[in-house]
C-alpha cells in the first residue's frame, strides 16, 4: 500500500518544485510568493509555502516572509526530493507559460500530493478539475481552490486516489512500456 501524504488543515504545507533556469518556473514561484501567498496567508496564517529546485536562491525573489522556504535542490538528489513530496500538504503550481513537460505535476500525483495548478499548467494531461486536480486561474481562485481541499477531506482523498491512480494506469513507466511494446508489434506485424 502507498503511503500517501497526510491532509494537514492546522499546518498546511504547500509545495513547488521546478528548475529555475526555466522562465515558467520562475514566474510560477514568483506568483505564489507575490500574488497567491499573500492573500492565503490573511486566511490560513499557518500555511507553510515550500519552493524547491535548481538555482532558486538565485533566480527567485527574496522574501522576509519566515513562512517561505526556498530550497536548493541538487540535481541528484532524490532522497530529499521525495521527502517533499511526501511531507507537503498540496502541490501548487501556478504555470502560465506553454512549453515544457508536467513531470512535477506527474510526480506529485504518483506520490498522492493533490495538485492545484491552471489550465495551462496540466495542458496535456488526461485529468478533470476536481477529480485528479484542481484548477485555478488567478490567485482569487488559487487561494478558494486551496482552502476548499483543505477543508473537505472527502475531495481531498477524492483528487489523491484518482490522481495516484491515473498517474500509475496512464503514465507510470510500466502503462508506456506497454504502449510501445504494442506499437513495436504492429510496426513488426
Amino acid at each position: 500500500v502507498t503511503q500517501f501524504p497526510k491532509l494537514n488543515k492546522e499546518n498546511p504545507k504547500l509545495l513547488f518544485i521546478g528548475n529555475f533556469f526555466w522562465l515558467q518556473n520562475v514566474e510560477a514561484a514568483a506568483y505564489l510568493i507575490n500574488k497567491v501567498f499573500p492573500k492565503l496567508h490573511a486566511q490560513l496564517p499557518n500555511a507553510e509555502l515550500i519552493i524547491a529546485g535548481q538555482n532558486g536562491s538565485t533566480k527567485l525573489p527574496k522574501s522576509d516572509k519566515p513562512q517561505i522556504k526556498i530550497i536548493d535542490l541538487k540535481p541528484d538528489d532524490e532522497e530529499q526530493v521525495k521527502n517533499l513530496y511526501h511531507s507537503a500538504t498540496l502541490f501548487i503550481a501556478p504555470i502560465y507559460g506553454p512549453g515544457g513537460t508536467r513531470l512535477k505535476i506527474l510526480a506529485s500525483m504518483a506520490s498522492g500530493l493533490p495538485v492545484v495548478s491552471t489550465k495551462t499548467g496540466v495542458q496535456g494531461l488526461d485529468v478533470q478539475n476536481k477529480k485528479h486536480v484542481l484548477i485555478a486561474q488567478n490567485p482569487d481562485e488559487f487561494v478558494a481552490c486551496i482552502i476548499d481541499v483543505l477543508h473537505n477531506e472527502n475531495l481531498y482523498r477524492i483528487i489523491q486516489q484518482n490522481a495516484f491512480q491515473l498517474a500509475e494506469e496512464k503514465y507510470s513507466w510500466k502503462a508506456i512500456a506497454d504502449k510501445l511494446e504494442k506499437v513495436y508489434k504492429g510496426i513488426m506485424r
